[in-house]
């Protein structure tokens, strides 16, 4: 049997809605330092959070286990996708991150480093590419370069300049 009354439903689309609205997820840019006009060129990037390593299991008498927190994490890996122009720019702009030691720091904005509700910092990132796939029958996508990027993150959270970023 079904609860699903329209003033029930009401109820929660309105508490729904109190929260607020959500975050979009391409609603995003990335820059690197040293590198910064290159942000148009990332699609895809890991969004930072701050939060525990994961668990420590105590064992307590008679098998009894609980748990408390790791420190928390701050060191971040995931996917990381980069779209390439004719002009080879993602291609130079990783040779040229090799050339300068290839570790580098960076901003993340929730919107565009012109307007963004939030930004966080992260340092000592580096990234490890998978080769790109070229392909005779594909015309109908942009060459991408894909990969994972390792970082730091400490929580390093700004406001930001706009209360709308579109």
């Amino acid at each position: 049997m079904t609860v699903s009354n329209s003033a029930y439903l009401k109820g929660h689309f309105d508490a729904s809605r109190a929260i607020g609205a959500k975050v979009i997820a391409s609603d995003f840019a990335v820059e690197f330092k040293g590198f910064e006009n290159m942000w148009l060129l990332c699609k895809q990037f890991p969004w930072p959070i701050t939060s525990s390593q994961g668990e420590i299991e105590v064992p307590g008498p008679l098998g009894v286990v609980v748990y408390q927190p790791q420190q928390i994490k701050v060191a971040h890996q995931g996917q990381l996708s980069l779209l390439e122009t004719v002009a080879g720019s993602v291609d130079q702009m990783l040779v040229n991150m090799i050339a300068s030691g290839g570790v580098f720091d960076g901003t993340v904005y929730e919107g565009t480093p012109q307007k963004y509700l939030r930004k966080k910092s992260f340092v000592d990132a580096f990234m490890q590419m998978d080769d790109p796939d070229r392909d005779w029958e594909n015309r109908s996508q942009v060459l991408q370069f894909s990969g994972t990027i390792f970082y730091h993150y400490f929580g390093d959270t700004q406001a930001g300049n706009s209360a709308d970023y579109r």
